[in-house]
């Protein structure tokens, strides 16, 4: 583990010699220890005198009854006078610790204060309650818990643990014991749990996860219904539009129930809806339901219910149904950074022909405008992404064709950019005709190019996702790939070492158009075009990396950050995982025609 001792580095040579006992005006003073929990302490002293020659003061502390703070960690803080206190981590449990207040004048001497002894306690858990479980259906119930201290170390997690079996060991991971993850609720946390037997009894204890275990509550119990819930057929999907979406099923088995009403209830976000959430009450026989505010890309998770006499409010099985939305024709891929990850040159440039490296990743460095050499500035940044899906292909004209004819407009029709032009017409391949968008054959499978940052950004929102970001982007490009393993090759371009074997671009002849997605090799993820073809829009603004990277706001001369080469320059340099371009959004450039974009959403679970 990574330790929080500070030790003192300024004047080190001075203490390998300094006399400890020489006079002075300076006192010191150990004070007992303020609190002292399983791994942490916080330390204090006192000191008193001149402070002009004192460099620093603190405290040391050891197991052993002979040490100094040569020998031993430390806590330090700045020069004064009067009472201090520090606090410091990662202690060991239940031990005995000697500790004595310190000193450090600026010609080395170290004055030090009477030595004093201070215990770490026992390790304390989370103290964690189950609370009663409410909603207790047929198959399924929500179990409920709350946190009633936190313990030594910080929650990282909260969820239950159950199982039907009266002899299991009910904690985490035991053979025949279920767990699931709580959400966080007003009172605490809660898990809807489903697919439980009818007339059984369940136990449960609820846990809170820190770094160092589980703390799990008291068991409880609660027993499911013992009568037959109602049962439904399959929902069926009756039309699903970039804009609408309508769904129908039917009851077929009552059970012997009376059925007071029925309907289907759905959510966004819990997948285990109940009328407690959206919901919509059938009238008649008429068991179909049209959602209102459709939009592509969104996601539902939706099931039927029927409310009876007998036996409450009965559930069917949730099905999870998605809009209609640009998928990249089924190619969108998840990537899952391996954290943290560099972005930047990543090569050797006393040997340019060497491989790249990602070791080398603190050592290459590069400037805004990406020229390689030892002498640019900054070095690489330093991110930490979440997954993200990212397109196999950048975006064709037959997509945004059909995006442009979706969406009815050829400015942007809301938003920051409304108003804003969402083609350069002089150049691009897509033009109106008899009313709609369209392109020739021969193009439809070309990127889009000729797009405006603005139509980039419109397009990416009105299917559901956004313009990646340009570590997104990056990441993405090296194949996902943080390893120096020889069987795991770092590639200066997105798939090959070889900008023949991956790239659209003119190696030494005129190239007067961009082609058809897909039609060299892709890289580690299996992405296309990374490197050539239409060089790629992304959505973040062209600043200097700082030492870690983040999102910043637009700046004043509105340079947008591209990517991956294009098709028509034949400098390889040009085409590397780092390399990096400016675009001024608010203007074409002579280029226009070779700029495209791809699209990039957040993941969309699959159960």
């Amino acid at each position: 583990m990574r330790k929080y001792f500070i030790f003192l580095m300024a004047g080190m040579f001075l203490l390998s010699c300094a006399n400890e006992t020489v006079l002075s005006d300076v006192t010191v003073e150990t004070l007992p220890v303020l609190s002292a929990t399983s791994s942490t302490a916080t330390l204090r002293g006192s000191t008193s005198g001149p402070t002009d020659d004192m460099l620093c003061r603190g405290v040391c502390f050891s197991s052993s009854e002979l040490f100094s703070l040569k020998d031993s960690p430390c806590v330090s803080t700045d020069a004064g006078v009067g009472e201090f206190a520090i606090k410091t981590y990662e202690l060991i449990p239940v031990h005995k610790y000697y500790m004595k207040a310190f000193a450090v004048l600026k010609d080395g001497t170290i004055i030090y204060g009477q030595q004093m002894e201070f215990s770490t306690t026992d390790f304390q858990l989370p103290t964690v309650v189950a609370d009663e479980v409410t909603d207790i259906y047929a198959t399924e119930a929500t179990l409920n818990g709350h946190v009633a201290e936190e313990g030594d170390y910080a929650v990282t997690s909260k969820g239950f643990v159950y199982t039907d079996d009266a002899a299991a060991l009910l904690e985490i991971g035991q053979e025949k014991v279920k767990s699931v993850l709580g959400t966080n609720t007003e009172n605490g946390f809660s898990a809807a749990i489903g697919e439980l037997k009818i007339g059984t009894t369940y136990r449960v204890r609820a846990y809170a996860m820190t770094e160092n275990g589980p703390g799990y509550s008291s068991e409880i119990a609660f027993s499911t219904p013992d009568i037959k819930p109602v049962e439904f057929a399959a929902i069926q999907v009756v039309e699903n539009t970039y804009s609408s979406l309508v769904i129908s099923t039917s009851i077929t088995n009552t059970q012997g129930n009376t059925i007071d009403s029925y309907g289907f209830c759905w959510s966004n976000e819990n997948k285990l809806p109940s009328i407690k959430n959206s919901s919509f009450a059938a009238a008649g026989n008429d068991f179909t339901h049209s959602f209102e505010y459709a939009s592509p890309g969104r996601v539902y998770y939706v099931r039927p219910y029927a409310e009876t006499k007998e036996s409450g409010t009965n559930y069917g099985p949730v099905t999870r149904l998605r809009v209609k939305t640009y998928d990249c024709d089924g190619g969108m891929i998840k990537v899952v950074p391996k954290n943290p990850v560099f972005l930047g040159w990543l090569g050797d440039y006393d040997q340019p022909s060497m491989p790249a490296k990602y070791s080398q990743a603190h050592d290459g460095e590069f400037n805004v405008n990406q020229s390689v050499g030892k002498n640019a500035t900054p070095t690489p940044s330093e991110a930490t992404l979440s997954p993200y899906c990212i397109a196999k292909y950048e975006v064709t004209n037959k997509w945004f064709c059909v995006f442009m004819n979706e969406y009815g407009s050829a400015t942007v029709k809301e938003g920051t950019w409304q108003g804003e032009a969402i083609l350069f017409d002089a150049y691009t391949d897509i033009r109106q005709e008899g009313g709609k968008w369209v392109v020739d054959d021969e193009y439809l499978n070309c990127p889009v190019v000729g797009v405006t940052f603005y139509g980039a950004d419109a397009f990416c929102r009105f299917f559901g996702g956004y313009l990646p970001t340009e570590a997104q982007w990056e990441v993405a490009a090296r194949g996902n790939v943080y390893s120096d393993d020889p069987t795991v090759p770092m590639y200066r371009f997105s798939g090959s070492n070889d900008l023949n074997d991956i790239a659209v671009w003119t190696n030494g002849t005129a190239r007067l158009h961009v082609e058809n997605v897909g039609q060299h090799n892709p890289n580690q993820l299996g992405i296309y075009d990374m490197s050539g073809n239409a060089q790629e829009m992304t959505s973040s603004w062209y600043v200097n990396y700082s030492a870690v990277y983040k999102e910043v706001s637009m700046p004043s001369n509105k340079l947008l950050v591209i990517r991956g080469g294009r098709a028509q320059r034949g400098v390889p340099s040009t085409f590397q995982n780092c390399s990096r371009d400016a675009y001024k959004i608010t203007e074409p450039v002579s280029y226009s025609n070779y700029i495209g974009f791809r699209f990039a959403c957040n993941p969309v679970d699959e159960d």
